[in-house]
């Protein structure tokens, strides 16, 4: 591999238009290195806002590589664009197509790339009609909306959508997708004036120069050498999002294992669909979602692989090792690691934990999943173990270094042990038991008593009050319901000050409709009703 001080970089500026054409043209690619896209609403908007301001909005990093042959340098992922489907206006994946030669590779930008476009290529939401981003654009020549013309749709926005004559902003890109954009402006004007009016060409010219404004656009592009090699690019990939906004540690390892796993990224997508694994996995782009739980991820995935593979989890160690072996195994020990997470979410199904949302730490499944791989029955000592590490917060604080003795443990079938890695971790020496002190004064986890509670509701075959649907294999989501409600337990301020009594002794798992149906009603006047 060439030195990274070997390469030469250019740097050009490319107009928005520039860069919109060469997507339309199939010769704008995400290598498959990239992880999904994950911009919220609000950051598509600022972006927009940036552009039409002329302000900078950070280098784009592209590789324009040649090769022999039809096959190009490395496998590219789709961009997340959802056009509508012409015949239901429903959004739709974008169909793959051929790389031609003289292709750009996107290494960095994506993000910012993928907000544009979605804009200008009409993107939907998944199987639905709502464009995604559902941006606007006001053409109002009013000087308050001329200073900040891009807004999101809201419930409050509504009322003044005439006011700022708001349209959607994909409108005023009709051109660009090869449609008449005067004509599909001027209909888009047409929801709140006549032609006749005489603001209607006030606007007209208003959409003309948001438009131009955005398309005239430049964004500086860093070009790499042509002549760079696959690892190269990774190496570039890795060092360049360890500056700045970082990548997760998983998005980087995941780079890495591009160029030496065939399909990397198609086959993690395989298991996060994977029936067995329904409401304890992630689909990819949702990992920053910032959801609490287990799921399996891109992240959870690796490290569960190269733990089966290699006997490390911790991506620094993998790192350390010489060329990077760890990640070069895991193709070999895939099927395995796939087999051990479905035995491990089998355990905790079974027992009555309907989805990763009610399992409090994330590597509450590494290591049953670790021991299922390797051939190790997972014992009921497991679910205990499990309990026990949410009850005295087992993973918070130097995760990695109880997760690599944990996993280790794992390997070998010994649950025991790692059973007494949280009884060390909670200074009790002899039962991992919280005693009624811990729950008093709230020593314990309470994520960890919802979940013996699901545990002991499975066993014992609990229903939900009062609609008396078993709790276990509900067809509708659980929730944790209070049985005394806050506004009584406030009456006696002094021991609720004390003790904190609603934590967690006051509180119960109950069915959605149930939960919503018994709102704030105090325990007596339920069971006067039923008496």
């Amino acid at each position: 591999m060439a030195g990274l001080d070997t390469l030469t970089l250019k740097a050009t500026p490319w107009k928005v238009v520039n860069l919109a054409n060469l997507k339309r043209e199939n010769k704008l690619h995400l290598p498959d290195l990239q992880r999904g896209f994950v911009w919220a609403a609000d950051r598509v908007r600022a972006l927009h806002d940036s552009l039409y301001r002329r302000y900078p909005v950070g280098a784009l990093l592209l590789w324009k590589p040649t090769w022999q042959g039809s096959e190009a340098p490395f496998a590219t992922r789709a961009w997340d664009l959802f056009p509508p489907d012409p015949s239901t206006g429903r959004g739709v994946l974008e169909p793959a197509t051929a790389i031609q030669p003289g292709s750009l590779f996107v290494l960095d930008g994506q993000q910012r790339l993928t907000s544009i476009l979605r804009v200008i290529y009409r993107s939907r939401m998944r199987d639905r009609t709502t464009p995604d981003p559902d941006l606007l654009v006001a053409l109002s020549p009013n000087q308050d909306w001329v200073e900040d013309p891009f807004h999101l749709r809201s419930r409050g926005l509504h009322r003044r959508m005439k006011d700022g004559l708001l349209v959607p902003a994909e409108v005023l890109f009709e051109g660009v997708r090869g449609g008449n954009e005067s004509l599909a402006i001027q209909k888009a004007i047409g929801e709140w004036l006549t032609a006749s009016d005489e603001m209607f060409f006030k606007a007209f010219d208003r959409a003309n120069a948001i438009r131009n404004s955005i398309l005239q656009a430049e964004i500086i592009a860093y070009e790499i050498d042509a002549d760079a090699d696959d690892d190269n690019v990774i190496e570039i990939f890795a060092r360049l999002n360890q500056q700045g906004v970082r990548l997760r540690p998983g998005d980087l390892a995941a780079a890495r294992l591009t160029g030496q796993m065939s399909n990397f990224r198609a086959r993690a997508r395989a298991v996060f669909d994977l029936p067995e694994l329904a409401g304890f996995a992630v689909p990819e782009g949702k990992e920053q979602s910032g959801r609490s739980g287990s799921f399996v991820d891109t992240d959870l995935l690796i490290r569960t692989a190269m733990q089966v593979s290699s006997g490390v989890v911790r991506y620094r160690d993998a790192e350390k090792q010489e060329a990077r072996a760890p990640y070069e195994k895991i193709e070999g020990g895939w099927n395995q690691t796939v087999e051990g997470f479905k035995g491990a979410i089998q355990m905790y199904r079974s027992a009555g934990v309907p989805s990763g949302d009610w399992l409090p730490y994330r590597y509450l499944l590494l290591p049953p999943a670790v021991a299922s791989a390797k051939g190790h029955v997972l014992q009921r000592k497991w679910l205990g173990w499990a309990v026990a590490a949410s009850l005295w917060g087992h993973y918070a604080g130097e995760t990695e270094t109880k997760l690599q003795r944990d996993a280790n443990l794992a390997e070998k079938g010994d649950v025991d042990g790692v059973i007494e890695q949280v009884k060390t971790r909670a200074k009790r020496t002899e039962s991992a038991i919280p005693d009624e002190e811990d729950f008093l004064h709230n020593i314990v986890g309470e994520g960890g008593v919802f979940l013996a509670m699901l545990m002991m509701f499975q066993e014992k075959k609990a229903r939900s009050f009062p609609g008396g649907k078993l709790i276990t294999g509900a067809d509708e989501p659980l929730e944790v319901h209070h049985i005394f409600p806050r506004a009584i337990l406030d009456l006696y301020g002094k021991r609720d000050n004390e003790f904190v009594p609603d934590r967690p002794g006051n509180l119960t798992i109950l069915t959605r409709s149930d939960n919503e149906h018994l709102s704030d009603t105090p325990p007596l006047e339920l069971f006067g009703d039923r008496s």
